[in-house]
């Protein structure tokens, strides 16, 4: 990696992830490595969010010109409306090829993006945005920005004035509802700025060949899991504006989807950050090439206190399966565990949990799931002083639920039956997130709870966004209904159809060998799989 330290206000050093030449490199957003070639299959060409509507803000290290902008007038950027933040400038090739990988319009995986507001990052942490160093809040996010994309790194070489400038980014997240997307460095050495952030997502290389491991001792919550997640790309300047722009495609879905749009704690930044991070691709976990470190055997078998791969995160961004667990809608967990099912294999739930309070949600996992991924994360809040920082304390544990309905412990050898590896419990003491992983559990009802163990009664409620993908159940030939019973209702509705479906046909769920035709065939197949 190529870098070129700039010194500016407050004595900060601070780099691009990279130097190059003009779309050297961008477009390593392969639709196929980060879900968007299923999520095409799924939903039709025309059907798919684009980040049409979602305004950005693109923050740049400046070149040896002074300048962080891209050219504006090439052709990737038709359509596209820009505000200069910091000044007049002239084009930057690292931004350039930052801007075709975030929105442009062949390259990036949400053309559609349109708004974007650019800074030079010494004057995006300073004056321009974070005051870092001030008596003064941040200034105002500009109205509808959703997402921030920060290609660099940094520092201003002080400990206590690296926690400021992070503590402000995070309250700026939280008063503004934006995200913050950050690159690692890739290679020695470690920087704060921006990737040590809580509330952001921090975003390294599918490749593995990133800077990675703990956040650093001299900052807040120190020994945190860094990166959060991965995207293709041989550099982080590039990878890291693929995840802004999956952010795009979510916050997107979750205006436009029927059952969302009026939805507004879908387009919570927490909600966003969880679907993007629940619904990531696991690289190679059963050849051992991800892991979470959960004791293999033992009385702790199943326990982790690292909820991520220490190098790649969550693992790499995969934009259809976080769709899939967004547009699973909002599941509200219970108070206590609950009686029967209430929730789907897909979706989430932005839950308040009280002091030493549990949230709940009980699953019906009809077939055994090759692998199961669950996440929570939770903002940090901050004073208004910014000399001061508070974060809430949650485990993610599941339970099965036995035979007389009792929540029965998965820790251990009382697992062995039911999963293969992973973990069931994550504890982590210092990150944000908790995450369960798990691979090859069977069938059968299992509880998730959410458990909230700090004391901070100042904040007597805490909001955690909570995201899961699991197995769809497989389709009974004969259950007509949906409701997981092939009964009386079903049989009446197949006699109600007997005959030749029409022509052309109109769904015809009641042909069950699918020749065209409800009739004698057809009732065997359902009367086969009775009860």
């Amino acid at each position: 990696m190529f870098q070129v330290p700039i010194r500016f206000a407050f004595a900060v050093g601070l780099a691009s992830l990279c130097a190059s030449p003009l779309l050297a490199g961008a477009g390593s957003n392969d639709g196929a490595e980060v879900g968007l070639d299923d999520l095409i299959k799924r939903l039709g060409l025309e059907n798919i969010p684009t980040g049409a509507g979602v305004t950005v803000g693109q923050v740049e290290a400046t070149d040896g010109r002074g300048d962080y902008s891209p050219n504006q007038g090439f052709a990737e950027f038709d359509g596209k409306t820009f505000f200069e933040m910091s000044g007049a400038t002239g084009v930057s090739n690292h931004a350039h090829n930052v801007a075709a990988d975030f929105y442009g319009n062949t390259i990036s995986i949400a053309p559609g993006i349109s708004e974007i507001y650019l800074w030079a990052a010494s004057h995006w942490a300073t004056n321009g945005y974070l005051r870092t160093g001030s008596g003064s809040q941040p200034e105002p996010t500009p109205k509808g920005l959703r997402i921030f994309n920060h290609s660099w790194i940094g520092t201003f070489q002080s400990d206590s004035t690296d926690n400021n400038a992070l503590r402000r980014a995070d309250f700026a997240m939280t008063r503004d509802d934006v995200l913050m997307v950050a690159g690692v460095n890739n290679g020695n050495p470690n920087y704060p700025l921006l990737s040590h952030v809580y509330n952001g997502i921090s975003v390294g290389k599918t490749n593995r060949n990133h800077q990675s491991g703990g956040t650093l001792p001299g900052s807040d919550g120190p020994g945190r899991m860094k990166p959060e997640i991965v995207a293709p790309g041989n550099l982080t300047s590039w990878t890291t504006p693929v995840a802004a722009a999956a952010a795009a495609l979510m916050i997107e879905t979750a205006r436009t989807t029927p059952g969302l749009g009026d939805n507004p704690n879908a387009q919570r930044i927490e909600v966003i950050k969880a679907v993007l991070l629940a619904g990531a691709a696991h690289v190679d976990a059963h050849d051992n090439n991800w892991s979470n470190n959960p004791e293999t055997s033992g009385p702790n078998r199943g326990v982790t206190s690292q909820p991520i791969d220490d190098v790649v995160g969550v693992g790499t961004v995969n934009v259809n399966i976080s769709h899939l667990i967004l547009t699973g809608a909002e599941q509200d967990g219970s108070d206590s565990p609950p009686a029967s099912v209430n929730a789907q294999p897909t979706g989430w739930d932005l839950a308040a949990v009280g002091v030493g309070e549990s949230r709940f949600w009980r699953y019906d996992v009809a077939q055994p799931a090759e692998e199961i991924s669950i996440l929570v994360t939770w903002h940090r809040q901050t004073n208004s002083t910014f000399s001061a920082s508070f974060v809430a304390d949650f485990d993610l544990i599941l339970w099965r639920v036995d035979k007389e309905g009792q929540l029965a412990t998965l820790v251990g050898d009382a697992g062995l039956p039911y999963f293969a590896g992973g973990n069931v419990v994550s504890e982590s003491p210092v990150d944000n997130i908790e995450h369960l992983y798990i691979l090859d559990l069977q069938r059968g009802e299992y509880v998730l709870e959410l458990l909230r163990l700090d004391n901070l009664l100042a904040y007597p409620q805490w909001d955690a966004a909570v995201a899961w993908v699991m197995p769809a159940p497989a389709a009974i030939p004969g259950d007509l209904d949906g409701d997981g019973d092939v009964d009386i209702i079903d049989l009446l509705t197949l006699l109600a159809n007997w005959g030749p479906c029409s022509d052309p046909p109109d769904p015809c769920p009641a042909d069950l060998n699918g020749d065209g035709t409800v009739g004698i065939l057809d009732l065997l197949a359902l009367l086969a799989n009775w009860g």
